[in-house]
């Protein structure tokens, strides 16, 4: 019994005295006392070398849910204007009562005209700041910086994650966009010659909608931001533009791509393809003193429109298939060969010489511009995975006899 008496009296202590080392959360800090970044904007004037830089800052009141909507303004922007790019992080306390949160904002938007002068500068800063995630999203704009950072979106309030999801949508549906368009895959390539392509975008219309009203307003299409390309990087400076069609051959000769949509055109009829897990293999070799890059690619393909007026037999999948062979050749050959006349190494050539070793690399790691001679011998191989609901496509009657 004594016994007993003594380990409750013994326990009773010990909880008590584990209770003074509970201090609570401490270094808590409220979400009102934070200014959380959602999204950057940066340019720079080429004449007088100042840079303006916009930050985004959320309103947590304004993301809740309300009883009259867009009536609260979901988001603000701040505009700093500085000729140093160290002095934006400080100059915010001199505008914005609260602490500033980096650690959750989604993307960076840059000008053309200072994407083409160059953005050493601003990564060489961001990496050396701890709370500056390098895994957000690069992008270029070619539209008024004030304009893309002063406009409301409809659906996603928040600018910064609207982007960014539009981006990886884009990637994952169409390729249309690049996966690796972050500011960490722009650095990895700073000490060598291999491109990026980092998103283009533009206001969708020159009304720019800086009113929370506008979500009082059924048009979405007016103040909104598009995707419209690429923007293409060599060591930290914007060389050249892609197209939206253009992307997904850049990122098939990357080795990048996830989906490929081709439009074919087989016994005179239209017929839509979607190929998904492409697997792309490149080989760089030198036969008769001259690089030749072997590039196979292997697809599945997804039959999702057919306006042929034929059954879909074995013959008639063979033709689908060989078109989408010889399409996705002649367009890659094409891309290439326009990438060596504006001088993008679109497949890394460059790179991938230097990288080599052999007695018949070592002259061509002299001559800077032998990638330009390389010749691209491409195979493609194609298996048909699924036809869709119906097998045979529907008979249109207005063009029989």
């Amino acid at each position: 019994m004594k016994v007993n008496n003594w380990l409750r009296k013994t326990s009773r202590w010990l909880i008590l005295l584990s209770c003074l080392y509970l201090t609570g959360c401490w270094d808590m800090v409220e979400v009102n006392q934070l200014a959380i970044v959602n999204f950057i904007g940066v340019d720079r004037d080429p004449e007088s070398g100042k840079y303006s830089v916009y930050f985004q800052i959320v309103n947590p009141s304004g993301l809740a849910a309300q009883k009259s909507p867009g009536t609260i303004a979901p988001i603000y922007t701040y505009r700093i204007d500085t000729t140093n790019t160290m002095d934006p992080m400080n100059k915010m306390l001199d505008l914005i009562p609260r602490k500033p949160f980096f650690d959750h904002y989604q993307a960076l938007v840059v000008t053309e005209r200072m994407a083409r002068w160059g953005l050493v500068e601003q990564l060489n800063f961001l990496e050396k700041q701890p709370d500056r995630r390098s895994t957000i999203n690069l992008i270029v704009t070619d539209s008024s910086i004030e304009d893309i950072m002063q406009t409301y979106l409809p659906l996603e309030k928040m600018s910064g994650r609207a982007i960014r999801s539009i981006i990886n949508n884009q990637a994952a549906f169409s390729g249309k966009a690049s996966k690796k368009s972050m500011v960490k895959s722009l650095v990895d390539n700073l000490e060598n010659t291999g491109l990026t392509a980092h998103p283009l975008i533009s206001l969708a219309s020159k009304d720019v909608t800086s009113s929370a009203t506008r979500y009082q307003k059924i048009d979405a299409n007016k103040g909104n931001f598009i995707l419209k390309g690429g923007a293409l990087f060599k060591q930290g400076i914007m060389i050249g533009k892609l197209t939206s069609d253009e992307m997904p051959w850049f990122n098939l000769m990357s080795g990048d791509i996830d989906v490929l949509i081709q439009s074919l055109t087989v016994n005179g009829k239209g017929v839509e393809i979607r190929s998904d897990k492409l697997e792309v293999r490149k080989k760089l070799v030198m036969q008769d003193g001259r690089p030749v890059l072997k590039l196979h690619v292997e697809a599945g393909l997804h039959i999702t429109g057919n306006n042929q007026s034929e059954k879909l037999t074995g013959d008639n999948l063979d033709q689908i298939t060989s078109a989408f062979n010889r399409q996705v050749s002649e367009q890659s050959e094409e891309f290439f060969e326009k990438g060596k006349q504006h001088g993008w190494d679109v497949a890394g050539i460059e790179d991938t010489i230097n990288r080599k070793r052999g007695q018949e690399w070592k002259t061509a790691k002299q001559d800077k511009n032998q990638w330009r001679l390389t010749k691209l011998e491409i195979t493609v191989s194609s298996t048909i995975k699924t036809v869709g609901i119906t097998i045979d496509p529907y008979v249109d009657k207005k063009e029989q006899p």
